[in-house]
């Protein structure tokens, strides 16, 4: 029988006969036979992330996945990679997102390991259970009470602000006001999250701190798109390319740079005092305090310092690039900003110039400002790309489309914000569409996902609301806004987070009340 293979051999054919079929196996079952292979998309996506990682590149990920609906307008669901699909429907959010039995299983796809950086934050943890006991220790930290105790270090930052302002409606100079706001947020989410600002609005001119942000931000959604969970971050550093080596080293600097901060914080901790002698009251002030009520665990160092990066990135790079879409869209829409004004005037008729900090209290009563802040928000969402949950193993049904266990699901918040059959003439800004009793408000509110949907949803839309709002209130109040390019049209370009596609000047007067 010496023409039988020995054992030795044999496992050793078998071996590279299963290297050999088992990928042609895998791209047949992928581009014929999965019940993902009805989903409409390029054929490329059924068998690789090549595209998707492509548009990631060009800064354009959320407008491909568009051009992917728009190059099938009946579809519900497009696949944007072998193993994950983007949804454009209201149930599609509810599916997904929402509360309930029924969306129990999914959870956070490993997309969210690659911003885990020293430690789980309430943005990265996948674990629900986690989510939900963090939720509970930190909630309070967000509250109404807790908003009125952050306002004065909201108003101190401001004057500061206002005081460049000042300069630049007196010399009527045309300025990238984006910039300002850039340097003002991460100056007060500095004081809010460390205890202490970076000088920005001072300097005039970026903290490096808001640069190396961005850029680890980056190099996350590189890793995010590979399919290996945490050890994605790991792999993506051997990637011996400049751009990712460069990328790779902000991170660190950037994860060096929070841990001194945050050590500086705790050192200077009883010096942080009010002149009742209360400790200072800020979010990482709440967040050291925090205990979960069921428990009694208190968050360690190295969990501080995550929730003290994933602050930093929420509140500075949200805060500033909403700010900016509403400063645009109120120039090329005086019509509304008059009434806005008209109302600040009324709520505030000792202070028609804008000279004093105006109450966030009383502004919470003005809609159509947030209103005007939320459209701003459906139109350019600092998210615009979907946030990914797996199905459960057994897999789910969603919009009618059975997608099975263990894939990438989600809904692009910047594509259902434009959904036509959800809103209408969706590409206009109409700040009025949320007061409409003929609209269906329900249905918009459940595709609004400027501040993401469900159980995670942003804990921190109320701190940016207080700021966005007291800040644009304020300019309104103080100086007449202009567009230096009248006629100017902005589209979006996106980084972590969707940003204008060019800069842009105002012209600043000073109002006559």
């Amino acid at each position: 029988m010496s023409w039988l293979p020995r054992d030795k051999d044999f496992f050793s054919y078998l071996a590279l006969a299963a290297i050999i079929v088992y990928p042609i196996y895998l791209t047949s079952y992928r581009l014929f036979f999965s019940p993902l292979s009805k989903i409409p998309g390029p054929w490329l996506t059924r068998i690789s992330g090549i595209l998707e990682g492509k548009a990631l590149k060009e800064q354009r990920r959320s407008k491909w996945v568009g051009e992917l609906f728009a190059e099938n307008p009946d579809a519900v669901a497009v696949r944007t990679s072998p193993n994950s699909v983007s949804f454009n429907h209201p149930d599609a959010v509810k599916a997904i997102y929402g509360h309930g039995k029924g969306v129990e299983g999914f959870g956070k796809s490993s997309w969210y390991d690659a911003f885990s950086t020293t430690g789980e934050s309430l943005f990265s943890t996948r674990s629900k259970k986690r989510h939900a006991m963090k939720r509970r220790m930190v909630a309070h930290g967000f509250s109404a009470q807790t908003l009125h105790l952050f306002e004065p270090v909201v108003d101190q930052m401001m004057e500061k602000f206002m005081l460049r302002m000042d300069a630049f409606a007196r010399s009527q100079e045309p300025f990238d006001i984006y910039f300002w706001f850039e340097l003002f947020t991460i100056d007060l989410m500095g004081e809010l999250a460390l205890g202490n600002n970076f000088g920005a609005i001072e300097a005039g001119k970026p903290a490096r701190y808001s640069t190396l942000v961005e850029q680890s931000q980056r190099f996350g959604n590189f890793s995010g798109i590979l399919p290996f969970g945490k050890s994605n971050v790991k792999i993506m550093s051997w990637v011996p390319l400049p751009k990712i080596q460069k990328l790779w080293e902000a991170r660190l600097e950037y994860l060096d740079f929070a841990k001194q901060a945050l050590e500086k914080r705790f050192q200077e901790d009883r010096k942080q005092v009010t002149p009742n002698g209360k400790a200072r009251q800020d979010i990482m002030q709440r967040f050291i305090e925090a205990r979960d009520p069921e428990t009694g665990y208190k968050m360690d160092f190295a969990e501080l310092r995550a929730e003290t990066s994933s602050l930093m990135v929420a509140g500075a790079s949200t805060g500033s690039v909403t700010m900016s879409w509403m400063t645009y869209y109120l120039c090329k829409n005086p019509e509304v900003t008059s009434r806005i004004i008209k109302d600040l005037e009324y709520m505030f008729p000792e202070n028609t110039n804008g000279a004093r900090p105006v109450s966030y209290t009383k502004l919470q009563k003005l809609h159509l400002l947030e209103n005007a802040e939320i459209e701003c928000l459906r139109l350019h969402p600092p998210i615009g790309y979907a946030m990914p949950r797996d199905t459960p193993p057994q897999g789910a049904v969603i919009c009618g489309h059975y997608i099975p266990g263990g894939v990438a699901v989600g809904v692009p918040a910047a594509i259902i914000g434009r959904n036509g059959s959800v809103y209408n003439n969706p590409d206009n800004w109409d700040p009025d569409r949320w007061t409409d009793e003929t609209a269906d408000l329900a249905t918009m509110k459940t595709c609004f996902l400027g501040f993401g949907f469900g159980s995670r949803q942003c804990l921190g839309r109320n701190v940016a609301n207080q700021f966005v709002i007291k800040m644009i209130a304020t300019l309104l109040l103080r100086y007449e806004i202009c567009l230096e390019d009248p006629g100017l049209v902005l589209g979006t370009k996106e980084f972590t987070i969707q940003k204008p596609d060019q800069i842009y000047n105002v012209i600043l007067k000073p109002r006559v009340s």
